[in-house]
């Protein structure tokens, strides 16, 4: 049965310059101790995901986008798409996918992009990336007000 819960993952290599944006956004979101919110902060999303994805009512995905858009990027996902594995990893609408197909249900579910410059090794996050996490943060906060 799905709870009222909402479920932020924000994801990419803390190691490598703006591709941690994700994770940044999300550590930000978790500080803030939102209700009925669960915030996870992860190097890369996994099928075991799934599992916590069907306890949602609607799950956030946070991430790096490093294809030179200048903004952050909201998307609306939906589970229609089909499951497919490279490795151990997954994307955002593939693990809605599997999650709708093992649980037989997936949350109502977002993706928020945000705009990096760099992913080398050891750098810090851009100006660029820094507002977009600002962004993100406040972009979830009007997601889950209105949900």
């Amino acid at each position: 049965m799905r709870s009222s819960h909402i479920l932020i993952i924000g994801y990419g290599n803390d190691l490598r310059g703006d591709d941690a944006a994700g994770r940044v956004a999300a550590e930000r979101l978790a500080a803030l101790q939102l209700p009925d919110t669960q915030v996870l902060s992860v190097h890369q999303l996994v099928p075991e995901h799934a599992a916590l994805l069907a306890q949602a009512q609607m799950a956030i995905f946070i991430d790096a986008d490093l294809d030179d858009c200048p903004i952050v990027r909201v998307t609306h996902l939906t589970s229609g798409a089909s499951w497919s594995v490279i490795g151990h990893t997954a994307t955002p609408e593939g693990l809605l996918a599997l999650t709708a197909a093992v649980y037989g249900q997936a949350p109502n579910g977002w993706l928020i992009r945000i705009p990096a410059i760099h992913s080398v090794f050891g750098a810090p996050l851009s100006r660029r990336a820094e507002d977009g996490v600002a962004e993100a943060v406040e972009i979830v906060r009007h997601l889950i007000s209105k949900r």
